[in-house]
């Protein structure tokens, strides 16, 4: 009983704690293309991890509003099919309840754009940095020409096709992030957040069992051993057995010889 009222108390906090771990995670908004500046025309999706979430946005003209009257609602996702400059703005994720998710900034702009991931990225991971131009009208974007790039103000250098890989992001590689053509400008910044790398809770390699023999094989040599004892301990006393009744019987015949006479 002792041992149920101790237990009691910390399952209790465990369901509380895992209660918050899954609040936490499903208030998560995710997009989709992963990045945070678009051109004039694609087509954004936002999703809430929870079902129940609503999208919301704040633009420059307007403040905190649903994804009915700027979007197309399939669930907890939100789409614009088109985004144009007005979409630009923050969006996050909003419960019944009125909490609200992780936010997004999301800028619409023509021309030269940085594309990099939206969401944070975790600490080790390689992040991938792309300049991409486009004209307003154009069906598609280039990448191939060399391209500038910058974090926080500062060069970190320049590659051909446009791309840049950051291995192994720190914490030290999170700011403000853009990149320059060599004659059409420079694209908006984006903002590139690392978070910490999750503690490893990777389970210790499985042990070998030990091979364990059947109760029966294990008693088969005392059995055995037992059996020759037996066989030893009965002929010992046959032996004896054996000796005492010639001894015994050696008396009798002198008496028998001593009556005759």
């Amino acid at each position: 009983m002792k041992y149920m009222e101790s237990f009691l108390p910390f399952s209790l906090w465990t369901f509380v704690l895992c209660l918050d771990f899954v609040t936490a995670a499903a208030a998560a908004l995710s997009v989709h293309p992963d990045k945070s500046v678009f051109f004039y025309y694609e087509t954004v999706t936002l999703s809430c991890a929870d079902t129940e979430d609503t999208v919301k946005r704040n633009t420059s003209t307007k403040s905190s509003v649903s994804c009915e009257v700027w979007g197309q609602l399939r669930g907890s996702s939100c789409s614009i099919k088109g985004v144009y400059p007005s979409d630009s703005g923050v969006y996050w994720c909003e419960s019944k309840s009125g909490k609200s998710s992780n936010t997004i900034n999301i800028t619409v702009s023509t021309g030269l754009i940085l594309e990099s991931p939206a969401a944070p990225v975790t600490e080790g991971a390689d992040v991938t940095l792309k300049c991409s131009y486009k004209e307003k009208y154009a069906k598609e974007s280039t990448s191939n020409f060399r391209a500038e790039f910058y974090r926080n103000g500062s060069s970190i250098g320049n590659e051909t096709k446009g791309q840049m890989i950051l291995k192994n992001v720190s914490k030290e590689k999170e700011g403000f992030y853009k990149c320059k053509h060599p004659t059409r400008g420079e694209s908006p910044q984006s903002w590139l957040a690392v978070r910490d790398r999750p503690q490893s809770t990777t389970a210790p390699p499985p042990t070998t069992p030990t091979p364990t023999l059947h109760p029966l094989l294990m008693s088969l040599p005392c059995l055995v051993s037992t059996v020759l004892l037996f066989i030893l301990f009965t002929g010992l006393l046959i032996l004896c057995i054996c000796k005492y009744k010639k001894r015994t019987r050696a008396p009798l015949a002198k008496t028998k010889e001593a009556d005759c006479l």
